[in-house]
């Protein structure tokens, strides 16, 4: 008994590690990605840093659909596809470790920007920061158990493509949401309801359908770590 513990725990421990790695790389990836409009956009106005900051942001408010668009497909497609690989040659028991660790790495980021920008926060901006917890701890682990499987049972780029379209649907729609509150201030909590509502489905369900799939495969031998003399 002790010995199946300490091995849950050394599994559970390099996961979280390997998932927090894993989602620092993505997010660099993801970053340079998305700043790439406006790389662009400063190349194209003979690095005029004046524009950046004033023409710039009036652009992306008259094209916000389509830059959500853009955010939301970076976004699913840098962090769901560090998943799908961090997953690939380890036990599946650990899938969901792994994706903890990228829930972990969310976390932190969000508690660090909350802790900077706000001196003071509602009872509403404290649901939300609580939803924003919740969230990725669903999110993430449900994303890393789904591909697991897929790659299980031979539907791996199948589960990636799905899972990089439902990351696409909540980053994308965060970012929709918050340009269409810019717009229709006076539906703010009616919009921020909504999308949380869409979020929490979307994790839980991700995260039931993934980890029971999971459960009903049998694991694939992994290949023995190599010795070294």
């Amino acid at each position: 008994m002790t010995q199946k513990s300490d091995n849950t725990g050394s599994y559970a421990i390099k996961g979280v590690g390997l998932g927090i790695l894993y989602m620092i790389v993505a997010l660099i990836g993801q970053q340079f990605v998305q700043s790439m409009p406006a790389i662009i956009f400063l190349f194209y106005h003979g690095f005029n840093v004046s524009s950046l900051l004033t023409l710039y942001p009036k652009l992306i408010v008259r094209n916000y659909i389509l830059y959500s668009i853009f955010i939301g497909i970076v976004a699913g497609v840098f962090q769901e596809g560090s998943t799908y690989v961090a997953v690939d040659t380890r036990k599946k028991n650990v899938a969901i470790y792994i994706g903890i660790g990228f829930a972990v790495v969310d976390i932190a980021i969000l508690l660090a920007e909350t802790l900077f920008y706000r001196k003071s926060i509602s009872s509403f901006q404290s649901l939300i920061i609580f939803l924003n917890v919740i969230s990725p701890l669903l999110f993430h682990p449900g994303t890393a158990t789904f591909m697991k499987w897929g790659r299980l049972v031979d539907k791996g780029k199948l589960t990636l493509l799905l899972s990089i379209f439902i990351h696409f649907i909540v980053d994308g729609g965060l970012v929709y949401t918050d340009f269409y509150i810019i717009f229709h201030p006076s539906l703010y909590h009616i919009s921020v309801y909504e999308y949380w509502s869409m979020v929490m489905i979307l994790s839980v369900g991700i995260f039931i359908t993934g980890t029971m799939l999971l459960r009903s495969v049998e694991d694939v031998e992994m290949p023995p770590e190599p010795v070294v003399y």
